[in-house]
């Protein structure tokens, strides 16, 4: 397959069959960084690696030399035959509205060290972003990437065109668990289909933040009707709480039993090349802007941390939040979460 770009020196092209222990390696070399930086440790064991590399090997066969695969792009820039740097898309749909653009996911974007300073991670992004438009069949689409906090690369994505429009904090879930004195009289519960109408109302406050951070990935404010709140409790009769691998929705309530503000909860499991262990995160906030957030968003983090405890997490990531100095960011580190990561996008 012809290289679909060229850096100062390499080709970006898809990956090939046999490349997989180096490709691998870049990702040991990924994992070992995000960990330093305070991320989800990676494993030490070069079995895992090993099996990685053949299940890449396997990719690549069913690839046949093309980078796109269902909703799946899988790059990578050699230099003198050998990659060394790697990027990752993947396709995903996060709006009902037709006029919500698709996002490609940029995901595991690493260059090796002796190919830092060659062009190699814009070459990958700008390919990533031809075979994403090619994807979308030509329609807009947006490249959103979650760098952590303590990765040098804002530099780099601030370069090549990426926005921050989101942000993340993470609070240990044993010591979120015990914050309710922050609630002010506010209780938190799982929904259930009869908060709908308060959670179609609060939907639409936070479309119009996401709207007003510049977050270009989800649904316009949309208008209140009876078909939009009947989808609502459809999907509120169908979460099943005994498995909260799929997002289900938490709810806050004034004194009065009256809905103020929402979130989603989700728990699942990281796998190899990362240590095995329960990933827990709260994110979704729609708040009523008539109160201070911080009441409304301490008994979520709250629920959410009970709940990740119960499911072995031992953190919880709080997600969709407005930027730093926000009052929505404000609250989340008065719970005493501590900045994690943002999402910074760009539109191919």
């Amino acid at each position: 397959m012809a290289a679909l770009t060229r850096p100062t020196r390499g080709s970006v092209r898809a990956a090939g069959v046999g490349e997989g222990t180096a490709i691998a390696a870049l990702w040991r070399e990924l994992w070992e960084a995000h960990e330093a930086w305070g991320g989800y440790p990676g494993a030490r064991d070069p079995r895992v690696y090993a099996s990685l590399a053949r299940r890449l090997d396997d990719d690549a066969r069913a690839r046949a030399g093309h980078p796109i695969l269902g909703r799946h792009i899988h790059l990578v820039c050699d230099l003198g035959g050998v990659a060394c740097a790697q990027v990752e898309g993947w396709l995903e749909q996060h709006g009902m509205d037709t006029a919500t653009p698709l996002t490609c996911e940029v995901r595991s974007l690493v260059v090796a060290e002796r190919a830092r300073r060659l062009g190699a991670g814009r070459a990958l992004l700008d390919a990533l972003a031809r075979a994403a438009g090619k994807l979308a069949g030509g329609a807009p689409c947006v490249l959103a990437a979650e760098v952590l906090e303590r990765n040098p690369a804002h530099a780099f994505y601030a370069r090549v065109g990426y926005s921050p429009v989101a942000w993340s904090t993470r609070i240990e879930a044993e010591a979120g668990a015990a914050i309710g004195g922050l609630s002010k009289g506010f209780m938190a519960r799982l929904a259930v289909p009869r908060d709908a109408l308060a959670l179609a109302r609060l939907e639409s406050m936070l479309a119009a933040r996401r709207q007003a951070c510049g977050d270009a990935r989800f649904d316009r404010p949309r208008t209140l009707d009876a078909t939009f709140v009947a989808a609502i409790g459809a999907h509120l009769a169908a979460e099943n709480h005994s498995s909260l691998r799929e997002p289900a929705t938490i709810v806050v309530v004034d004194q009065a039993g009256r809905v103020r503000g929402a979130a989603s909860f989700t728990v699942h499991s990281l796998e190899p090349p990362f240590v095995p262990m329960r990933r827990a995160l709260v994110g979704r906030f729609a708040l009523d802007v008539a109160s201070p957030p911080l009441p409304l968003v301490a008994p979520l983090v709250a629920l959410a941390c009970q709940l990740g405890r119960t499911n072995g997490a031992m953190h919880v990531e709080v997600t969709d939040l407005s930027g730093p100095g926000t009052a929505l960011y404000d609250a989340a580190l008065a719970t005493g979460a501590q900045a994690w990561s943002r999402v910074v996008l760009k539109i191919g």
